[in-house]
């Protein structure tokens, strides 16, 4: 089975689909026009020490979701993204050949059953080499999902990753390219690139709701190191901050001060919490 990795096509103009984010600590859903703005209220549930399923059922009941088609994305620590480069010589039949071969290899690796897909990057003219996205997840993670959402009374539509996801705001909103996506969440941050010729990420535990609790400046000192060190080994320039971070004043002060931040990726209107359920939304739009 093959999970629904796509990167940005112009929107048909279809009905729309609810964006659904989860982590084992949070629920939130966003359900966008085609205007791109809310169809209704936001959602955004705190589930920590309670069970994720049977929090879903009840913001499914509470807010009359029943039936609604969902787009939504594997978490990053629940898979994995693999980057490969091709020359752009080959044909598309050797193309495909090398691609399903380094997908077969990676399998063989597996040690528990694997859902994958892959997305071959449009090379520009004067690229020699062509991208290709690989993107894992095992069976357990793919089929709790679809449960989880047919228990609540949802549709799955689309599955897709977590880092695409992020990428995919960039491409959806014409960030000049290279470029850099620093999403911190509550509780993990990613540091995603994406260019033609590669798309790497950092996925790290730092979260800035802890520090709020114990102000633990060493904890943060150490987040701001690793991400310096990133960007310098790696070249990286054009760095955009997104996600809940950018409702806290004062943390996002901090991040600003200490690291080479280009600009911040507002949602217009949105609550900046929901980054990624605004990106799965448009996102399920599309097919």
């Amino acid at each position: 089975m093959k999970l629904a990795l796509e990167f940005p096509r112009f929107i048909k103009g279809v009905q729309t689909v609810v964006g659904m984010y989860f982590t084992d600590k949070v629920i939130r859903l966003l359900e966008l026009g085609k205007d791109r703005r809310p169809v209704s209220e936001p959602i955004e549930v705190n589930i920590e020490g309670r069970d994720r399923n049977m929090v879903l059922k009840e913001i499914v009941q509470k807010y009359g979701l029943t039936g609604k088609r969902v787009s939504t994305c594997i978490p990053a620590n629940d898979g994995l993204l693999k980057f490969y480069k091709y020359p752009t010589t080959m044909s598309k039949k050797d193309l495909l050949s090398a691609v399903e071969w380094s997908i077969k290899r990676e399998l063989s690796a597996m040690r528990e059953e694997t859902y994958y897909d892959y997305f071959i990057l449009e090379p520009r003219p004067e690229d020699k080499q062509v991208g290709v996205v690989l993107v894992l997840s095992r069976k357990e993670t793919v089929d709790g999902i679809n449960k989880m959402l047919e228990s609540a009374g949802l549709k799955l539509y689309v599955l897709d990753y977590e880092v695409v996801a992020i990428i995919n705001y960039g491409l959806y909103h014409r960030l000049p390219i290279p470029f850099s996506i620093l999403y911190i969440d509550y509780n993990h941050s990613i540091l995603t690139t994406y260019s033609p010729a590669n798309i790497s990420y950092y996925l790290t535990y730092w979260g800035f709701r802890e520090f709020m609790k114990n102000q633990d400046e060493e904890s943060l000192r150490s987040f701001f190191a690793e991400i310096r060190n990133i960007v310098v080994l790696n070249d990286l320039s054009s760095i955009y901050v997104a996600g809940p971070i950018l409702a806290e004043e004062e943390m996002l002060t901090r991040i600003m001060e200490n690291l080479p931040i280009l600009g911040l990726l507002d949602l217009e209107g949105i609550n900046p919490i929901f980054f990624i359920p605004y990106t799965l939304s448009i996102r399920g739009m599309e097919e």
